[in-house]
């Protein structure tokens, strides 16, 4: 719906550019041409840690490098005009609106390890503060308060199988369960897990 974007060959990429064009990108959305990014995700990245960037580019630099054509990148006329006419913003316009860790010193490890998980990885989606708010129109996943339908192993399910509570499947968050969070640990899912229902009990206290 939004084009085609190339995305670089990241092997090839961190050969090339240093772990400050590389952190540039990847929490602040600013390439190497110091312009502003359109569609690279920072805002899922912004909160990542020091080490956790310098141990990704490290990671990335071991990979062996393999060239392939790639077609070329397109956006459809309509965003086109938006972005001329002003009315579209590339991603570093949305950074501030990433709300700060805030369980980071929490008594509880889980709950801290969770959140920093959730804040580098469900944002994507389920909106910057996982209350379904992303900051431009259209549909979006919904706010995280749903974790509280979920014990945990039905949790666990959803994020190893991408099976849904009711044996549903979900059209985004089934394929991206069974793509990308299939692959972390136990203790990782029980961390957000750990978080997101800390982080519903909270909301559903009453003021």
């Amino acid at each position: 719906m939004w084009g085609f974007a190339a995305a670089p060959n990241l092997a090839a990429y961190v050969r090339n550019e240093s772990v400050a064009t590389f952190e540039a990108a990847l929490r602040h959305g600013i390439g190497r041409n110091g312009k502003a990014m359109y569609s690279m995700p920072s805002f899922n990245f912004i909160r990542l840690r020091d080490e956790d960037v310098a141990a990704m580019y490290a990671y990335l630099g071991s990979l062996p490098v393999t060239a392939k054509e790639l077609p070329q990148a397109r956006l459809p006329w309509e965003i086109r005009w938006e972005m001329a006419m002003g009315k579209d913003s590339a991603i570093p316009a949305f950074l501030d609106q990433v709300p700060q860790l805030r369980r980071s010193d929490d008594a509880d490890s889980a709950i801290a390890r969770g959140e920093y998980i959730a804040m580098t990885t469900c944002i994507e989606c389920h909106g910057f503060s996982l209350r379904a708010d992303v900051p431009w129109e259209g549909e979006t996943a919904p706010d995280l308060l749903i974790v509280m339908a979920y014990d945990k192993p039905a949790f666990k399910r959803l994020m190893r199988e991408g099976v849904a509570v009711g044996d549903r499947e979900l059209e985004m968050m089934s394929g991206v369960a069974r793509g990308r969070f299939a692959f972390f640990t136990d203790q990782e899912i029980e961390d957000v897990y750990a978080f997101l229902t800390d982080m519903s009990a909270r909301a559903s206290v009453p003021k």
